[in-house]
């Protein structure tokens, strides 16, 4: 749909006063774009309006004088990724549907409107209007210049195991997101299975292209080699059942909505409070709880900052709060069944990453997006440091292990 046939925005030079005073029920007269994040994000293009000002003379009760504008990104090969795990169409589902239940156990910021054509079920052109969680009270966490410290990391575990507590044994059924558990990314994985090659095979090819060197040697000679076993054993005949099996594992286990993306970036901290708020509900899913610190660790730290020796340590001090909220999980979920499957979904979001690397790629050859090309460099690069120093392999080869004794 075009801009003219769309009465809602889909980039900073689309925003009008009629849309913002539409949004707000007041009437606006004036306001000002920061765009200053647009290249920072991966999966859709999020932009600031601030300084709105309005009529005078109006009732001035709770008005709003900045927002955050989220739509569908600027890079074809991005959004036809999106549309294919539904990410745009769960991030609307959430702020019309789960918003209510979910903001009693976790802050989120509030969505003053939602925007989509009602026949494009994929929501491929989407716009959500949510509020601004940069003002004076609240601390942004950004992976690169402000990492959240190990006492911020406690006081977030904490909090996560509040909203997973309240959704614990979420129901099936058949919405965005509310399926039987999937990895975020599984089927670009599978698709390439399908065709006969691996994302492994894909991306060594498209990431020498676009960054004129081999990925694998991005974080030293011992990471390379838990890289490489990783990906003989997927690429290996036995590499998709060994999949299945995997998924399979994780299917049986108790199910709870995890964020889906809960890594440094998308997390506030509130001042005065002390408590954390989570943005970007776009990877949302129904799953084990598991699920959910993959995108946390893989690669919010550098290896520089120690973080991933502290894996268990922190870990612990989360599940130990969720037995208290629910004390079925230590029956349902030990630790060590919990901790166990983290490190295979770390496994497994890796090859997620290649799947979406295998799709993506091509569309850091646009100049603009050097920004986004660069950031993307820098994530492959902890992840792989992540899986190597938190002993991902050892746990991977383990389960293989239990697969051939039964």
């Amino acid at each position: 749909m075009s801009a003219i046939g769309r009465n809602f925005p889909l980039s900073p030079e689309e925003v009008t006063i009629e849309f913002l005073s539409a949004c707000f029920g007041k009437e606006v007269t004036s306001f000002k774009l920061d765009t200053s994040m647009i290249d920072g994000g991966v999966l859709a293009d999020a932009f600031k309006v601030e300084e709105i000002k309005y009529l005078e003379k109006q009732d001035e009760t709770g008005l709003i004088s900045s927002c955050f504008i989220k739509c569908t990104k600027d890079i074809p090969e991005v959004v036809d990724m999106s549309l294919s795990t539904q990410i745009y169409a769960k991030e609307v589902y959430f702020y019309s549907k789960l918003i209510s239940r979910i903001k009693k156990a976790i802050r989120v910021p509030e969505c003053y409107g939602i925007f989509t054509d009602k026949d494009d079920k994929d929501c491929k052109d989407f716009c959500i209007v949510l509020e601004d969680l940069s003002g004076e009270d609240w601390e942004a966490y950004e992976q690169f210049e402000n990492p959240m410290g190990l006492e911020d990391l406690k006081t977030y575990m904490l909090d996560l195991a509040s909203f997973h507590a309240a959704s614990w044994n979420e129901p099936i059924s058949d919405q965005p997101g509310l399926g039987v558990f999937r990895p975020h990314w599984q089927n670009l994985n599978d698709e390439y299975w399908d065709n006969g090659t691996t994302t492994w095979n894909e991306v060594k090819i498209k990431w020498k292209e676009i960054y004129g060197e081999p990925f694998e040697l991005l974080a030293g000679d011992e990471v390379k080699v838990t890289i490489e076993k990783i990906a003989e054993i997927f690429t290996s005949e036995n590499g998709k059942k060994i999949q299945d099996a995997m998924l399979k594992r994780l299917e049986s286990r108790p199910r709870t909505i995890t964020h889906g993306d809960a890594r440094g970036n998308n997390v506030f901290k509130s001042k005065s409070k002390g408590n954390m708020a989570l943005i970007d509900w776009q990877m949302w899913v129904a799953g084990p709880c598991s699920n959910e610190f993959c995108q946390i660790w893989l690669n919010s730290w550098s290896l520089e900052s120690g973080m991933v020796f502290k894996l268990e340590e922190v870990t612990r001090i989360y599940y130990e709060e969720l037995c208290r909220l629910r004390p079925e999980v230590e029956k349902d979920y030990p630790f060590d069944d919990m901790f166990f499957d983290m490190k295979l979904i770390f496994i497994n979001m890796w090859n997620q990453y290649q799947g979406f690397a295998a799709g993506a790629l091509d569309g850091y050859k646009d100049p603009k997006q050097k920004k986004a090309k660069e950031n993307f460099y820098n994530l492959f690069k902890r992840s792989m440091e992540t899986l190597h120093y938190s002993n991902c392999l050892e746990t991977f080869e383990e389960f293989i292990n239990l697969l051939e004794t039964k």
